[in-house]
């Protein structure tokens, strides 16, 4: 016992972060047992348990997790879910939030697995649907950017409405950010370049699905294959999937890719330095993406090194943060680039 009374404040630390990832198994139950689904009106863990064909104490013992987030509170017997909670439970975000739970939990679950063969290292190799479809959704986020970024920035909306407008999406994934591009600017079209075949193949069937597989087109590579010259309207590059030297070489490649006053968006974690555990947590998560946790100031300062201008940040969404810059415009620039012969030029 000695040896466990020497450090109380670390075992407390220990029990705190049990306890977050139960609450968070809690949240993700929730979810997948259509717990929350079912909260579309006030009822009870009884009535829940029977419309679920769930045992009502264990509805009861998910639903006060709910209720310690903040997400609904108890009235008499029912539980009532707040208005603040209702766009994650059944509106506009509850897809991107189920996904996101269940891909953390995909993920954490895959890197435990490797951690006990000795395999775990950096980057972003997984080929498991679910995970990759998961991961994807997450992404649905960016519909925010889209509705609320994209219009600040000088020019992008007027290039996005017109007739061939179009998007590079680097890292894409499963192609969900290109399909919710397109899905806001009806004119716009998209090249999504992405390295994972899986990924590609499971991407490439969505957008068939939705009606969108004329307007969004999937290419093997990463961002050093890119040698496009002056195509592209927006491009967005995930920061945390690259490693620094194909971030760096990236943006180079990326700038030249956009047309003169074209725009960049740059997705990254946010690494809050008041927070040191939720920090070092999410420069865990960016290493085992393949990439790292880069500080704003120094994110800033290497897009403005790659020849961009009107660099900035936008405040963090939930763990990321969106950083914008523009090529010149034309007549700043000067002369325009001629093309390159080698490369992907699509």
């Amino acid at each position: 016992m000695t040896a466990f009374s020497a450090s109380p404040d670390i075992l407390s630390s220990i029990a705190e972060l049990s306890s977050a990832t139960w609450a968070y198994a809690g949240l993700s139950a929730a979810f997948e047992l259509g717990i929350l689904r079912s909260l579309d009106s006030p009822a009870s863990a009884e009535e829940l348990g029977e419309r679920l064909d769930l045992d009502p104490s264990l509805v009861a013992d998910l639903l006060s997790v709910l209720v310690a987030l903040g997400a609904i509170e108890k009235q008499g017997e029912r539980y009532i879910v707040l208005p603040a909670f209702e766009p994650f439970r059944a509106g506009s975000l509850s897809r991107v939030m189920r996904a996101g739970v269940r891909s953390d939990h995909l993920q954490t679950a895959e890197a435990f697995r490797r951690a006990r063969e000795g395999s775990l290292a950096p980057g972003w190799g997984h080929r498991d649907p679910e995970l990759l479809i998961a991961q994807g959704e997450t992404a649905g986020l960016f519909r925010l950017a889209a509705e609320h970024i994209l219009p600040s920035l000088p020019g992008l909306r007027e290039r996005l409405e017109e007739p061939g407008a179009l998007f590079l999406d680097v890292g894409a994934g499963v192609g969900v950010l290109s399909s919710e591009l397109c899905m806001v600017y009806p004119e716009v079209s998209a090249v999504c370049l992405e390295p994972n075949a899986t990924a590609r193949g499971i991407g490439h069937e969505r957008c068939r699905e939705a009606g969108l597989e004329e307007r969004v087109e999937f290419v093997a590579g990463g961002v050093e294959d890119l040698d496009a010259r002056e195509r592209y309207d927006l491009a967005l590059i995930p920061q945390p999937f690259l490693s620094p030297e194909a971030f760096e070489d990236g943006l180079t490649h990326v700038r030249d890719a956009l047309r003169p006053g074209g725009w960049l968006l740059v997705l990254a974690l946010d690494v809050p330095d008041s927070e040191p555990l939720i920090a070092a947590s999410r420069r865990v998560r960016a290493r085992l993406w393949g990439g790292g946790a880069v500080a704003p100031e120094e994110l800033l300062a290497g897009l403005r090194s790659a020849g961009f201008e009107d660099a900035d940040v936008h405040p963090p969404v939930g763990a990321y943060r969106m950083y914008v810059a523009r090529r010149a415009p034309l007549l700043a620039e000067g002369v325009a680039e001629a093309p390159g012969a080698a490369g992907i030029q699509v």
